[in-house]
């Protein structure tokens, strides 16, 4: 994976008579080539016989984090290489600390202090001979500032082994007394190369150094508080109000203002934060909603329901916690008497105004903190009574929404069917369930402080977690402390160390809140096998996942017998501890099917496969973390990686209409954050009669037996990976339209390794296609979208990982940036994408009066004229897989009537309905083909021969061909009600060269119409009256923007500016996924 160089800007290094400009970067394999040059003697006597390229490439493949220093051209100056274990031969890499260091060099205060949390191993390091020291402090303070977790680096020199000059400069050795050891270990700490602040209060003399350092990044407080607001912030200090100053050399260099005075009502109301039981101790009054989910078929995971950060660095200094407040805050949250934060549910995403929002981003569900996991049952039942109701409950990923939904139909025979059944039964409730939304209510004592306001030189931002300790010490009764940034300013190192909490409603002003509770300043991370004595606390720890029983019964298999049940394939677990409190618990086995994952998909895009071992391959099955350690998530996967002595986890997320025996070992995880999605593989379409006993295995033509029941997607994530920290973007982006060119921009954002996007937001009226369970006789509908079928869509899973909006757009507030939606939701946008593309509508019959919704003219009798009014019951046209389910209810709603079905239109998609209409068992006789007027000059296929074949074989199958006929009116026994079916169609034939007029009655059972895609009315209403550029299509130039700057169009909606004079050109004579990844 190709990432992007974000360390350091480039540095000059020097030494006297020669100088260059460099910059750092994450090494790569292929780098081994040119480090092989750079191999000295001393390197060798050091790190060992490391002197062919393999060798070289394994190293820095299988390392936690390796960085290379080069320049413009490419010309590699130095590479380094660090593990979190040493490389000494006999020394285990999962045990190093008990077996070793506590036995040999455990003897001081700051040794004892160094683990596998805060400490890695420089295990290869080369450099240009002529700038060896400045590379190696580069490389130093690179890893030092990548790594906010570590605090020293050490290195193992062999016995009477001298490292060379540039190492030893910075790496100074440890006294050991023993004289048995193999090696001697020296050492880099952090605080000499980034000096631990010292935190206290602010003193009005502060304000010297303060004020310019606020001045250089904006001076809106400047100009709004006076030059002295610094100080008089500082002077107004109070019980409540603290300010806080960062202090190295003498000089301020940061400042901190925090207060007590936080609305935790109104922040309830707004934001998910019942995991955190609303920012208050517990009390008897509290009041929860106990939701349910529905049947089998429905579960909505979360959406990024815990948006966390990367650990960040513990200052040296201030590392010292006074154990009690921290400990006791701690026991509050994850005490024995089980998780404040989980003992309830959280509540859902979406507001009353939002019913059809579907929160879903992560996969917490993508995620096991999964907040939706917390509570999408209600705590008083027992794991038998939800066996009955969250059969097929765990969509282990989807997309993610705290709201559940409904109870409203438990019927033993409904509970029967299957998912393809259920939503083939009602459509629209499979897409478009009904959800409820309610704020719980809390009682007991506010917990939370808030950071008023911020600031830190950029020189020392990596150490802004240094402040957090001295902010809980001033207030020792509180255990939160919250910060709120908008959503276009970026991530800052001291967020990295905080958790996002998603918002419950769409509100055009509010801003990203972001958390951290006390106990996040622990650092005694143990992890250990889980054993039966577990038992208790795990159960306590999942008591409130909806897919708890299925946690508890892997747990039971993996601590009793190492096996499944029922397949009797291998299955661990372990547990990690905090502080001696289980704070998370992980069940995986050994990923068996590894050919067959990198068959069908790319793997290669993340690791160079071949430096694996096959059994350094792990498969997440169960993650479950307490939220507030959701940000050392990173650390945890990390740990578990080196105790169990893996490389790689893999994580599939399956379909909602998966079968259960797929889901039912999978449960949502907040892991699913610090995974990275892969794209699946374009497979070659072999033909395997001809090929014969050449045909390729089973792994490469993905029918492995075992995984053949569902598609899936695959994420994954490797040790090397988990140190890239994600680029976090909060900007709202928010796509109109599910078409190709929609999609493809998802895709586009999603698969980008390296990108994080919290608010992403997909507006569609039927919400994200592939949805349904795979149908063959309703995909017969529509032409073969050969971009994104239903399996390719399982494939990508870009619905766990987007906020899906079940709506259509009406209006657009340009000033305000608000898109508002027909059930008027309002939903506020930083950046809008318009791909509605071009739809069939119900054709109006000539006769029939139509009137404009908007100026209430009537719109004039023509061919293509588009009926505004609810048409009838029995009045359909098919645009997606939606429209073409409920033309089969329909037609199941009346399978013993004598069909009469007329399809009018010339165009593909009513000829695939012709065909899937006998696919599904309609008489051919009882269909009837009408196409309109001007139909024989434009010939759907090109090709008159193709066409005339095509004709001719419908007229053999006995299906009537009625050319160049308008329909002139449709009639119905309730003739003034548009509500009843209509049960005639009356169509007029009009010869203008011989100037004859015919009428055509046909009776009429279903009629469908495919008459001229076009834009849909309430997106063109809502873009002529927001005044953006409408020609005929939405006008774009060449980047896709429309005269908004943030607003982009894309698709057959579209049409480029008349200045380029290519009016024949448009996004629609291009391939739609490429408009979208443009």
């Amino acid at each position: 994976m190709q990432s992007p160089s974000f360390f350091s800007p480039p540095r000059e290094l020097s030494r006297p008579g020669t100088s260059l400009n460099i910059h750092a970067r994450r090494a790569e394999a292929r780098d081994a080539k040119k480090a092989k040059n750079l191999v000295q003697t001393y390197t060798t006597e050091v790190f060992g016989r490391i002197t062919r390229e393999e060798n070289i490439s394994s190293i820095l493949e299988n390392s936690i984090f390796s960085l290379t220093l080069d320049d413009n051209d490419d010309e590699v100056y130095a590479l380094g290489a660090f593990y979190d274990y040493p490389n000494v031969h006999g020394v285990p890499s999962n045990d190093w600390e008990e077996k070793w260091w506590k036995n040999s060099f455990d003897k001081t205060n700051e040794t004892s202090k160094m683990n596998a949390i805060n400490t890695v191993f420089l295990h290869f390091f080369v450099s240009h001979p002529d700038f060896s020291e400045g590379c190696a402090e580069e490389l130093i303070n690179v890893t030092f500032k990548a790594l906010p977790e570590v605090n020293q680096i050490l290195l193992c020199v062999p016995p009477k082994i001298t490292p060379e000059s540039a190492l030893t400069k910075y790496f100074h050795p440890i006294e050991n007394e023993r004289t048995d050891n193999k090696c001697s270990i020296m050492v880099c700490y952090r605080k000499d190369h980034f000096p631990a602040l010292f935190i206290r209060t602010a003193r009005v003399q502060d304000n010297d150094d303060l004020a310019p350092l606020f001045n250089q990044y904006n001076e809106i407080l400047k100009q709004t508080y006076g030059d002295f607001f610094v100080a008089e912030l500082i002077e107004s200090q109070d019980a409540d109000n603290k300010a806080l100053v960062a202090e190295c050399n003498g000089y301020a260099i940061g400042f901190m203002s925090i207060s007590k005075e936080v609305n935790i009502d109104v922040l309830n109301e707004i934001y998910v934060l019942s995991a955190f039981h609303g920012l208050r101790a517990a009390h008897p009054d509290d009041q929860w909603n106990d939701q349910m989910t529905e049947e089998t078929e429905s579960y909505l995971p979360n959406s990024d329901i815990h948006n966390h950060g990367d650990v960040t660095s513990h200052g040296d200094a201030n590392a010292h916690l006074k154990s009690n407040p921290t400990l006791e805050a701690m026991q509050r949250a994850v005490g024995t008497e089980g998780s404040v934060e989980q003992s309830q549910q959280l509540s859902t995403n979406t507001d009353k105004n939002n019913k059809h929002v579907k929160s879903n981003e992560g996969q917490l569900d993508h995620n096991s903190l999964t907040a939706s996991d917390y509570t999408t049952t209600p705590t008083n039942k027992s794991v038998d009574d939800l066996t009955n109701l969250n059969g097929d409950e765990n969509i282990s990923n989807d997309d993610n929404n705290d709201a559940v939904l409904e109870i409203t139909d438990t019927s033993s025979q409904r509970a029967k069917m299957t998912k393809a059944q259920l939503a083939a039964e009602n459509p629209s409730k499979y897409i478009k369930p009904r959800l409820i939304s309610q704020t719980p209510k809390f009682f007991g004592k506010e917990k939370a402080f808030a950071i008023q306001l911020f600031c830190i030189s950029e020189v020392y931002e990596k150490r802004s977690y240094d402040f957090l300790q001295k902010a809980f010490d001033m207030f020792p009764d509180r255990d939160y402390c919250i910060i709120s940034i908008p959503q276009m300013v970026p991530e800052f190192p001291l967020l990295q160390s905080f958790i996002r909490i998603p918002p419950r409603v769409h509100l055009p002003n509010i801003q990203e809140l972001y958390l951290f509770h006390r106990a996040g300043l622990l650092r005694d991370i143990s992890i250990e096998r889980a054993t039966e004595k577990n038992l208790d606390t795990v159960q306590r720890l999942t008591e409130h996942f909806s897919s708890r029983e299925k946690i508890m019964n892997d747990f039971l298999d993996a601590v009793r017998s190492r096996k499944r049940t029922d397949t009797k394939a291998f299955l661990d677990a372990y547990i990690i501890n905090v502080a001696n409190q289980t704070s998370a618990v992980i069940i995986f086995s050994n990923e068996d099917n590894i050919d067959y994952f990198r068959s069908q998909y790319n793997l290669e895009d993340f690791i160079y496969f071949d430096l694996h071992k096959r059994y350094d391959h792990l498969h997440l099955y169960h993650f479950v973390i307490n939220p507030i350690f959701a940000f050392m998530t990173k650390l945890f996967l990390k740990e578990i990686l080196r105790k169990i002595n893996k490389t790689c986890i893999y994580y599939p997320i399956f379909p909602r209409y998966a079968d259960d025996e797929m889901l039912k070992h999978h449960s949502p995880t907040y892991a699913i954050h610090y995974l990275v999605p892969v794209r699946p593989r374009r497979l070659i379409q072999y033909n395997l009669e001809e090929l014969k006993m050449n045909a390729p295995t089973d792994c490469v033509l993905g029918k492995l037996p075992s995984l053949t029941h569902s598609p899936f997607s695959l994420t994954m994530t490797s040790i090397k990976l988990l140190s890239e920290t994600k680029i976090t973007i909060n900007a709202r982006i928010v796509i109109v339209g599910a078409s190709t060119v929609g999609l493809a921009v998802l895709e586009s954002l999603i698969m980008c390794p390296y990108l994080r996007f919290n608010n992403l937001t997909l507006i569609s009226p039927h919400g994200m296609p592939g949805e349904f369970p795979p149908s063959h006789t309703r995909d017969l509908f529509l032409p073969s979208n050969l971009e994104y079928d239903t399996e390719e869509l399982s494939r990508l899973s870009l619905r766990s990982y987007v906020n899906i909006i079940c709506a259509k757009l009406v209006s657009l507030n340009r000033p305000m940036k608000l898109a508002i939606l027909d059930d008027e939701t309002v939903i506020p946008y930083d950046h809008l994408l318009l791909c509605t593309g071009n739809q069939y509508h119900v054709t109006a019959p000539m006769k029939t009066v139509v009137q404009n919704p908007l100026n209430k003219q009537i719109v004039p009798a023509k061919a293509d004229r588009i009926l505004f009014e609810p048409a009838p019951p029995n009045v359909l046209t098919i645009n997606d897989e939606f429209d073409a389910a409920m033309v089969l209810k329909w037609l199941r709603m009346n399978q013993h009537t004598e069909h009469s079905i007329l399809i009018y239109g010339s165009t593909l998609e009513s000829y695939c309905c012709i065909n899937a209409l006998i696919a599904n068992g309609i008489p051919s006789n009882s269909i009837k083909l009408i196409t309109p007027p001007g139909s024989q000059h434009v010939n759907v296929f090109n090709d008159p021969t193709v066409l005339r074949t095509v004709q001719d074989e419908l007229r053999e199958l006995n299906i009537e061909i009625h050319e160049e006929y308008l329909m002139d009116e449709w009639r119905s026994q309730e003739i003034d009600d548009m509500d009843q079916p209509i049960d005639h169609v009356v169509f007029h034939f009009h010869d203008k060269k011989q100037d004859k007029h015919k009428d055509l009655s046909l009776k009429c059972t279903t009629l469908l119409c495919f008459v001229n895609k076009q834009v849909n009315y309430n997106a063109f209403v809502a873009i002529n009256q927001s005044s953006l550029v409408f020609d005929g299509r939405l006008v774009v130039d060449e980047h896709n923007r429309t005269n908004d700057p943030l607003i982009y169009a894309g698709g057959s909606l579209t049409k480029f500016k008349r200045g380029y004079y290519r009016d024949d050109w448009s996004h629609t004579c291009f391939n739609s996924k490429q408009v979208g990844t443009m």
